[in-house]
């Protein structure tokens, strides 16, 4: 079973705009509506893939059941804390399938918790770690945590034996990489992001950097290998990125060898990408992809 921890959660509303253009009145031909952020990608994908898992984070207590209660339907077990009396945020995704370019995306800032949120969302945490495999800590924190949250879980969840694994940014990344986690995965800005701010000198044994419709590397075990995507769809990227970490987690926590993980985690993107709601995969497409990748070292 895997823990996800993503504090920030939130609720995604995908318009599909045809012939979208800036400053110009138009109108969308769908929308969907369903929870979103990284966390909520990661567990729903990670489900679909035939795994068990459990997500814990905030919501608010207006419209919190629009996240937790679609994602306890598709089997995911949400473990959430009412942290503001205010809606959970939305992000607005805008996909235009007759145009090449990358769909626009404008996420809100989060509310602010309430004092004793944290302490509440922690001992969640406790509770669940003795009963998971591995723990992932991803996304960006809510209003009112520390830069060390995620390297206190990491911290707690190693110490028990747990495979750790983190997906974050900025002083959040470096501080939690203290923690010493077994995966972390970075696309091409955060990478460089990462090399700038600070002097690198651990790095996960698993550490997967993902280039987009170019493929990923991985850095394990002092090699580095490289994967190109099986195929390429553009329905929509956004989540390609969580679906690969749901994908290479799956694989690791059975004990996968490292190029089979990334395989996977390819071959769960690449399934992503061509949906257009972000966190939704096709697990016979997945391993029909998966067989398809070709590695290199």
């Amino acid at each position: 079973m895997l823990l996800v921890v993503c504090p920030n959660l939130a609720i995604d509303r995908v318009l599909v705009v045809d012939n979208f253009q800036q400053t110009k009145v138009q109108r969308s031909r769908s929308l969907w509506a369903q929870p979103g952020g990284k966390g909520s990608n990661v567990a729903r994908v990670f489900r679909q893939l035939g795994g068990d898992v459990v997500l814990v984070g905030f919501v608010g207590r207006r419209n919190g059941k629009s996240i937790t209660e679609p994602l306890r339907q598709m089997g995911v077990q949400v473990d959430a804390v009412q942290a503001y009396e205010s809606e959970s945020r939305t992000c607005t995704i805008v996909c235009d399938p007759r145009s090449g370019n990358h769909p626009t995306v404008i996420n809100e800032e989060s509310p602010g918790i309430e004092p004793g949120s944290a302490l509440k969302l922690l001992a969640k945490v406790e509770r669940w770690i003795p009963r998971v495999d591995g723990v992932l800590a991803t996304g960006s924190l809510s209003s009112g945590l520390p830069d060390e949250f995620y390297a206190e879980i990491l911290d707690r969840a190693l110490s028990r034996g747990k495979i750790t694994s983190i997906d974050a940014v900025g002083a959040v990344l470096r501080i939690g990489l203290l923690a010493r986690p077994a995966f972390m995965k970075l696309n091409t800005e955060e990478f460089f992001q990462l090399l700038h701010s600070s002097n690198v000198s651990i790095i996960p044994p698993h550490t997967a950097l993902t280039f987009g419709k170019a493929g990923a590397a991985l850095i394990h075990d002092g090699k580095c290998s490289w994967a190109r995507p099986p195929r390429i769809y553009d329905t929509n990227p956004i989540g390609s990125g969580d679906a690969f970490a749901a994908g290479y987690l799956n694989r690791l926590l059975h004990g996968a060898a490292a190029v089979d993980c990334l395989r996977y985690a390819m071959a769960a993107a690449a399934s992503d990408a061509s949906t257009l709601r972000p966190g939704f995969v096709d697990i016979s497409q997945v391993r029909s992809l998966a067989a398809e990748v070709e590695t290199t070292s």
